[in-house]
């Protein structure tokens, strides 16, 4: 086993087990931490283990273009408030898997690339054993925070993941573009304003993909995982 098998491992140890209701898992972080890749990988581990388990996005939930710009191309609060559409997100997938849900749950609200909504997507039925997983930015967003039975914050330094934007975003190579500020700076208002990280059940660090750490989880204090 690999390191970066243990620590998926250890991860998936960490996580609530569903007991005659779906448990909702939130994979949080900042732009290109390696979210997505953890989630997909933990979705697999679980159900190895058995689990029953369903995956979704955030990015499949993006509010339209001139909703996500209406405070400018640029503005990094734009970003925090107006990226994600979290209404369409809960009454689509949250509330179908919490208290008198009806268990049938839609993965795709909008499509980035085409800018288009979806109103024409299958939706999928679950049972009360599933285990949801969850990535996205601003996960722990107000109104979305009290859904979750548990938080993994994916960590790594912006110099890591400004390189990572540069190369799978097309973005400028410059920290002071005002495209590459807008995250940046979005990403400091959610860690202001919610401390997100300081939240999650297990921390995260991603900087070196093949040898991720972890540095906080029940019963490893902040210790990483060697």
């Amino acid at each position: 086993m690999d390191r970066r098998q243990k620590v998926i491992g250890t991860v998936a140890d960490s996580l609530p087990r569903p007991e005659g209701a779906p448990v909702l898992i939130a994979i949080d972080g900042p732009d290109a931490s390696g979210k997505t890749t953890l989630r997909k990988e933990l979705g697999a581990e679980l159900r190895c283990r058995g689990r029953d388990v369903v995956e979704v996005s955030m990015d499949d939930f993006h509010h339209p273009r001139d909703h996500r710009y209406r405070q400018g191309r640029t503005s990094p609060r734009g970003f925090w408030e107006d990226s994600f559409d979290h209404e369409a997100f809960i009454e689509k997938v949250l509330k179908p898997l919490g208290p008198g849900g009806d268990r049938v749950v839609t993965l795709r609200h909008h499509d980035l690339e085409s800018d288009e909504l979806l109103p024409d997507t299958r939706s999928v039925g679950v049972g009360d054993q599933v285990t949801l997983l969850a990535d996205g930015l601003f996960m722990q967003h107000p109104g979305l925070a009290e859904w979750w039975n548990a938080v993994v914050w994916v960590e790594a330094p912006y110099s890591v993941r400004f390189t990572r934007m540069v190369t799978r975003d097309g973005l400028e190579e410059d920290p002071d573009d005002p495209v590459q500020r807008r995250y940046f700076d979005g990403q400091l208002i959610y860690r202001r304003e919610v401390a997100p990280r300081q939240k999650a059940l297990v921390v995260v660090d991603n900087a070196d993909p093949k040898r991720p750490r972890i540095l906080s989880g029940p019963s490893l204090g902040t210790v990483p995982l060697t």
